[in-house]
């Protein structure tokens, strides 16, 4: 009996190897990018969404960025994978497209939107138009929704130009030392030049002495 009931056990159980295991959970989406330029009204922002999915793009619902200043929303770009769609604040346009919308804030055309895929990877960027300043203070938070809603999130504040960029006081300091160089230089040959020479009274004099003389002279 007992001997039967251990290979009854055996026979239920199976090989070892014929086990099933807990497969190890999938993470979410991960996101990174970047915002440059200028936060005053007439600039131009560059703002580029990067998101990551283990699997596949295609499992990304969305990319986004929230334009924040404290703990008030500002403005917001959304990118609708699926639907290859923009939304500007609360308006619509298709990627691509000549079309153009303007939110609050910001003013973007479709034509100036540009979407890479590989992989994982999916990256958004945009260039837009800056309608009205934005707060100096103001923060981006870039975001990745996949489509089981599951999402993650970054802030980023504006990056500084590259090379450190040229501000308006280097413009100033670069016009006064072009503006003194060209006065120095000026000077220099200035002083180098002869002045013409001036008339002499007495070369005159002498001059009309000696057209007398010839003058009498013809005359006897």
């Amino acid at each position: 009996m007992l001997l039967a009931a251990l290979l009854a056990v055996i026979v239920t159980a199976g090989p070892a190897s014929a086990q099933s295991t807990t497969p190890s959970p999938t993470s979410g989406p991960s996101v990174n990018g970047q915002v440059s330029g200028a936060l005053a009204s007439g600039s131009t922002l560059t703002i580029r969404v990067d998101g990551t999915m283990p699997g596949g793009w295609q499992a990304l619902h969305l990319l986004e960025t929230s334009v924040m200043s404290g703990n008030q929303e500002l403005d917001r770009l959304r990118f609708d994978i699926e639907d290859n769609k923009l939304i500007v604040g609360d308006q619509d346009l298709i990627v691509g497209t000549g079309a153009m919308v303007t939110s609050t804030y910001l003013r973007v055309s479709g034509a100036n939107v540009v979407v890479t895929t590989g992989g994982a990877n999916i990256s958004f960027e945009v260039e837009a138009h800056v309608v009205k300043t934005i707060p100096e203070d103001a923060r981006f938070v870039l975001g990745a929704v996949d489509d089981l809603g599951g999402s993650a999130q970054v802030t980023r504040s504006l990056a500084a130009p590259e090379g450190g960029g040229i501000t308006v006081g280097t413009v100033i300091a670069l016009i006064a030392a072009a503006l003194f160089a060209g006065g120095f230089v000026g000077n220099i040959f200035a002083s180098k030049r002869r002045p013409p020479p001036r008339a002499s009274v007495y070369d005159a004099v002498q001059r009309r002495v000696q057209t007398d003389r010839a003058a009498r002279g013809r005359s006897t």
